[in-house]
């Protein structure tokens, strides 16, 4: 047997087996979890902490708190994390990681890497999460070294526990740093059940006829890390073995006739070893022979009567299968060494919900606290319908008929962008009606003044949605990113404290946010670009005729066309909206907003439409700089 490695997805993490050995589980997401492995044993105590995030919906996704049950009152790095987690000191979180840590929440698709990385998902969670929701733990096991923490834990909000709250988190640590972290909590209800195990029995039932994807089943124990019968070899470990060899008399001899056994995918656990070996033997006529799991990494108690598993699924040819990772936790009985108590939870299925369940566990939050939000996030939803699906309420056809000449006019409106092209005589330039270019232009311009503000997005303030991709998008469609952005960013006050600690210094920003977003020419720039649009549309492409021609054309040509009649939409979308970031934006350069200063500048910057906001850009205080000055 080779040695196992990796994740479903091919990730690395430190190993501290010396061969990996392959095992078995309960049911994971597809069916099956579980498991255990050999390990390096090392003399020494439990290492306390509280528990790990649970993930949205289901579980209110925090808990941490004094019901815990470990060994020892030692302190280490993951006891100051969730610490500073359930008190939303989020800088203290993320200190207690190493630059080059992989934090795996496996409600989402890929690993947040790196220490700024997990900083501005824990940022985020702070901004989602109730402070009422704290992480408890149930039970750890760590190796003597605390290099290895395995916790199963619940969630409670207001001191309940909250419904599917509960998970099992493993942990490594070097330098007395978490490095990397592998969180699975348990699924939603209705739990999977024996759903699970049919589609996995119908799968196998195609391999048997197909004769694809099998091994011997025959192995040698030696060939799999070890054997099952020696005396360094913990019950879970034997267990595995068993499992894998499909010897379901010896699996269950590795419980205690009163054990009990929780697989996640289940209501309920399985309590006496008759209804266990029940179980287990009708998880493994569902699963392919071919099937193992393979231990990735093992927390080990002192006393040898705690094992926490990290561990994968392998379809016997050496390749782990995707979304087959779990974390499972054994508490063993400290005269017989049988296991007394287990706990197994596999990764969510292929349907990731962490992000979408994140964002609106925070937008739900920020509307509750402040309904003003509810505003443009209900005409987003108001104006993606008119502009793109809606018929008879914008003239012209909706998106979906991809009607050939409004695909045309995008074309040759983009041509002339900024009208670079017309005024260049270029030859490639084609002719637009003057007032619906002056309108494009100038509402283009109008949507790149709002680079002004994207110190509003920052490593200590992330939002939901990043503002730089808003700007960027906000050049092809406009209101369809600007609102949104609107009702879901995080206000200064929520993440920063109160509004004497809110100060942004130039050196807290990217080269691009303190580069294009704090350039003094920006207002004056774009100012000139949208006052010349007018200018365009007004007297440009003399074959159009005097003011009074060219404005019946094109009055008739909005009649009929949906991507003009949408630019006034979003000019008056603009004009409602363009002062919502300003007091932030004061607040960051060190302006009392509440005590009415510079009063003036912000009225104009949010009542004048769009040369109150150029004024604003040139004319707003400076970003101080750490020395004490302010920007050149």
């Amino acid at each position: 047997r080779r040695s196992g490695s990796g994740s479903g997805s091919g990730r690395r993490w430190p190993i501290v087996t010396a061969k990996k050995r392959a095992f078995p589980a309960a049911a994971t997401s597809n069916g099956a979890g579980g498991g255990g492995g050999e390990s390096e044993r090392k003399a020494g105590g439990t290492l306390p902490f509280a528990s790990f995030l649970e993930n949205i919906f289901g579980g209110g996704g925090g808990g941490g708190g004094d019901e815990q049950n470990n060994d020892d009152g030692q302190d280490n790095a993951v006891q100051r994390f969730v610490d500073a987690w359930n008190d939303r000191d989020m800088q203290a979180a993320a200190d207690q990681f190493s630059e080059t840590c992989v934090y795996d929440d496996t409600k989402f698709y890929t690993p947040f890497v790196g220490k700024s990385s997990v900083k501005r998902h824990l940022l985020r969670e702070a901004d989602s999460f109730s402070p009422s929701i704290r992480r408890v733990i149930d039970d750890t096991a760590a190796s003597a070294d605390g290099s290895r923490i395995c916790t199963l834990w619940h969630t409670e909000e207001d001191g309940e526990p909250t419904r599917d709250g509960r998970g099992c988190t493993f942990f490594t640590l070097e330098g007395g740093a978490i490095e990397t972290v592998l969180d699975v909590p348990e699924p939603g209800s209705p739990k999977p059940g024996d759903a699970g195990l049919m589609i996995l029995s119908a799968a196998s039932g195609v391999m048997d006829m197909t004769g694809a994807g099998y091994v011997d089943v025959d192995v040698d124990a030696d060939a799999v890390g070890g054997s099952s019968s020696s005396a360094a070899a913990t019950a879970p470990e034997r267990y595995f073995e068993a499992w894998n060899r499909r010897d379901m008399v010896a699996a269950s001899s590795c419980f205690s006739p009163d054990c009990t056994y929780e697989d996640a995918q289940y209501e309920r656990p399985f309590a006496g070893l008759v209804a266990l070996t029940d179980h287990l033997d009708r998880v493994a006529d569902a699963l392919p022979r071919s099937f193992e799991f393979v231990s990735d990494d093992l927390a080990v108690s002192n006393d040898g009567t705690k094992v926490g598993v990290r561990w994968h699924v392998e379809n016997g040819d050496g390749d782990a299968l995707p979304f087959t990772r779990g974390c499972s936790m054994y508490v063993l009985d400290e005269t017989s060494g049988l296991i007394k108590e287990g706990f197994d939870v596999p990764e969510p299925a292929a349907i990731k919900t962490g992000a979408i369940e994140l964002a609106f566990r925070s937008t739900v939050r920020k509307v509750t606290e402040e309904p003003v939000r509810a505003i443009p996030l209900a005409l987003w939803a108001a104006y993606m319908y008119v502009v793109f699906f809606s018929d008879g309420i914008l003239p012209g056809a909706n998106a979906l008929a991809l009607e050939q000449r409004t695909w045309e006019e995008v074309r040759d409106l983009s041509i002339n962008f900024f009208l670079v092209s017309p005024l260049l005589h270029l030859p490639f330039a084609p002719v637009v009606h003057p007032m619906l270019e002056g309108v494009f232009n100038l509402l283009l311009s109008w949507a790149a003044m709002f680079a002004g503000f994207l110190s509003d997005e920052r490593e200590e303030k992330p939002n939901m949605i990043p503002m730089l991709p808003v700007v960027a998008g906000m050049q092809f469609l406009t209101s369809a990113f600007f609102l949104p952005y609107l009702g879901t960013r995080s206000t200064e006050q929520r993440l920063e404290g109160g509004p004497n600690d809110v100060v942004v210094y130039r050196e807290d920003l990217s080269t691009i946010e303190g580069t294009v977003g704090e350039w003094r020419g920006l207002g004056a720039f774009l100012g000139s670009v949208g006052t010349g649009s007018i200018a365009w549309a007004f007297l440009g492409r003399q074959g159009f005729g005097n003011f009074q021609e060219r404005f019946s054309t094109f009055v008739d040509l909005l009649s009929v066309d949906r991507v003009g009649s949408s630019f006034i939409v979003d000019l008056v979308i603009f004009a409602l909206f363009q002062g919502w970031l300003v007091d932030d934006d004061m607040k960051r350069r060190g302006v009392n907003v509440e005590a009415g200063d510079m009063l003036p500048l912000r009225s104009i910057a949010k009542f004048v439409p769009f040369f109150g906001l150029a004024l604003y850009l040139t004319f707003r205080p400076e970003l101080p700089t750490r020395g004490g000055g302010v920007t050149e």
